[in-house]
């Protein structure tokens, strides 16, 4: 079930079910939209009933509208943001100009062939039908009957919730005249936009459901690819490359298709209600630009969501990498502005604390109190500009003359490093430089004893060992003669013959460990020769494994041997040939049973890298560096054949070779790594 939820296909079609549903609930939504504005007049504004129509407020309102602009523009004008401003002129308002600017609007009223209406001023009355009073209005399905008297008391019965309450206004320009206003919405009016409210109901309602199941359907599969995309089938984390765009990249990218979108359906809207664009091209535009949008959206938010998960959400953002980096130089500067401050405290305290220093500071105290009392003199004479220079030659002249002593140190400190150990400076005339002299010749002078020491010693020892390794050679030697002479005797007992297998098995090994620490000791001493040559790598490695073939095969590990063809190196072969096969040696005394050997050779920038891989039998409790030393096993309890000395020596021939050798130990993973230049 794992594998299912977190696999490729089900993502696939988790994305495809999202994409689908935003393109499907745009054009289901556009077709609302198209079809609602289809309609010459919009009745429906989300009311349970007809009887509750905003539109039908809207009608019975309109003639106490009329009746309250009649007044309103009368006393004022308007400006070019249609707000009411007084009149320069104030013109005279009597009942006649009310009366004529009533019938004038009443005349012009744009709903006359919707609604009845029968309006009342005083003695005048303003009607479109044949009503003989106000009341009789009142007989409609939906009407609204409205009385202001001389007083401002206004009576009003209407089916209707009053949607304005202009008559109350009208006091403050007529406070004597009644006002009557009876309305009623034609029969025919009103069965029409009751058809046509139930119409846009259910376009409105319909677009409303199928745009819900597809955000519904929607939000489950974001939610589903959510809570999968960092994963793979098999429960492993994963990214893309998109993962690698900067956050604010793809944040633009959801806002920007997102309110582009947005914006491309008003305009297309809009132009369609217009009658600029047809209905079909205006569903597909609007198809491409869901699909577009969806896709960036739902690619950029699940990147974002996968760099969260692997908590790399701040090193994907280019505005936490600027705040970081502005706050690490920030810091880095006040850590030097503090480091600069105490190191320039520090000095001024060490100086102050040495003769030399309190000498030096006392005379650029009094030299700067000199120089500046001759630039403010020289304003009244010239000749204190001269002795402001004179007095500046003398000062030259002083630190160039101290400056001698440091000249000497320098060149004291210059030729110890170039190992003229016995180099003494001179003596000084500074105190505080004669004695920091005194103790640069003091370490030179230890440096001496001790390299003279070191040279000596190693010296000792290397023609030691040279010495005993030969003299060890002839009695070695006779052991191993008489000892074949033994065994061929005929009619020697078994036991003697087990004692003389002994011995020469004993013997060949003290015959080895001799022939070692003689080639050891050579190379060390430097008088070893050494014939660079070209040599092929896997030449050499596949010669050495047949040169040791029994031995494999007896010791039934398997070696993985890859060596890339075309592969050469400048070396000694001689002495390659025994690098490798101590290596090998190596791997078949101490590696664990029944596990595989790894013998490689590749090209990396330049370099031959030659690398030995095998498993210990025994746990490796050395470290890297002291396993190739002389006489050091990694077999503590040393049972195993070995004398120490195979890496050392592979190590010291490889050197010579001007190759690098090294150690790597992980576990019990034994690795040893050989680099050359390659050859050219």
């Amino acid at each position: 079930m794992k594998k299912i939820v977190y696999s490729g296909f089900t993502k696939f079609i988790a994305v495809i079910l999202f994409i689908t549903s935003v393109v499907l609930g745009t054009l289901c939504v556009t077709d609302g939209i198209t079809k609602y504005f289809n309609e010459e007049t919009e009745v429906y504004y989300f009311e349970n009933d007809f009887s509750e129509s905003s539109y039908v407020s809207h009608l019975l309102d309109e003639p106490e509208n009329v009746v309250f602009n009649a007044y309103h523009n009368l006393y004022y004008t308007y400006n070019n943001y249609g707000e009411p401003v007084d009149r320069d002129t104030p013109i005279e308002v009597n009942a006649e100009t009310i009366g004529q600017n009533l019938q004038q609007r009443f005349d012009d009223f744009y709903y006359s062939d919707k609604i009845n209406y029968f309006v009342q001023w005083n003695d005048m009355t303003f009607a479109n039908c044949n009503a003989n009073s106000p009341e009789e209005l009142m007989q409609g399905e939906y009407y609204s009957y409205i009385k202001r008297d001389s007083s401002g008391n206004v009576e009003r019965t209407s089916t209707h919730k009053y949607r304005m309450y202009l008559l109350e206004d009208i006091y403050q320009f007529d406070d004597t005249s009644t006002i009557i206003i009876s309305t009623n919405i034609k029969q025919e009016v009103v069965d029409e936009y009751k058809a046509l409210w139930e119409k846009q109901q259910s376009i409105v309602i319909g677009t409303i459901t199928q745009a819900l199941i597809c955000v519904v359907v929607a939000l489950l599969s974001l939610i589903y690819l959510l809570c999968v995309c960092d994963k793979t089938k098999d429960g492993e984390y994963n990214s893309m490359w998109l993962d690698n765009i900067w956050t604010e990249i793809h944040l633009a990218a959801i806002a920007g298709s997102g309110i582009g979108a947005v914006i491309v359906g008003a305009v297309l809207l809009d132009e369609y209600q217009s009658g600029h664009f047809p209905r079909n091209l205006t569903f597909l535009i609007m198809g491409a630009a869901a699909l577009l949008a969806s896709i960036i959206i739902i690619t950029s938010l699940l990147s974002i969501i996968r760099n969260v998960k692997c908590r790399r959400f701040i090193e994907s953002s280019i505005i936490f990498q600027v705040l970081r980096w502005a706050f690490k130089t920030i810091f880095r500067i006040l850590r030097w502005l503090r480091n600069g401050f105490l190191g320039y405290r520090n000095l001024i305290f060490k100086t102050l604390s040495k003769k030399t220093g309190i000498i030096l500071i006392s005379m650029l105290l009094v030299y700067t109190a000199l120089i500046g009392s001759f630039g403010v003199l020289t304003i009244i004479s010239p000749i204190w500009l001269v002795l402001g220079v004179l007095l500046f030659g003398f000062a030259s002249f002083v630190v160039a003359y101290r400056a001698k002593d440091l000249d000497e140190i320098k060149k004291g400190v210059s030729e110890v490093r170039n190992g003229n150990v016995a180099y003494k400076i001179p003596e000084l005339k500074s105190e505080d430089m004669r004695a920091l002299a005194a103790n640069i010749n003091d370490i030179a002078k230890g440096l001496d004893e001790s390299v003279s020491a070191k040279v000596k010693a190693e010296r000792m020892k290397t023609e030691l060992i040279t010495n005993v390794s030969h003299d060890l050679k002839t009695p070695i030697t006779s052991i191993i003669s008489y000892t074949e002479l033994l065994s061929q005797i005929e009619g020697l007992p078994e036991e003697a013959r087990d004692y003389v297998s002994v011995i020469s098995k004993k013997s060949d090994r003290l015959k080895n460990l001799t022939q070692d620490l003689f080639d050891i000791s050579k190379v060390q001493s430097g008088n070893e020769e050494v014939v660079l040559e070209k040599l092929d790598v896997s030449l050499l490695i596949n010669q050495s494994l047949g040169e040791h073939d029994n031995e494999i095969q007896n010791s039934e590990l398997p070696f993985c041997v890859e060596a890339s063809k075309e592969l050469y190196i400048a070396a000694d072969g001689r002495k390659m040939s025994r690098v490798v096969s101590n290596l090998i040696n190596n791997i078949l005394k101490y590696t664990l049973k029944n596990t595989r050997v790894f013998i490689t050779a590749s090209e990396k920038d330049g370099n031959v890298i030659i690398e030995f891989k095998n498993i210990a039998s025994y746990p490796m409790n050395l470290n890297a560096d002291e396993i190739t030393q002389r006489f050091v096993r990694g077999d503590e309890s040393r049972t195993a054949e070995g004398n120490g000395l195979g890496l050392a020596i592979a190590k010291s021939y490889t050197e010579i070779c001007n190759g690098k050798f090294d150690v790597v130990i992980d576990g019990d993973m034994f690795k040893a790594i050989l680099t050359f230049r390659k050859y050219s």
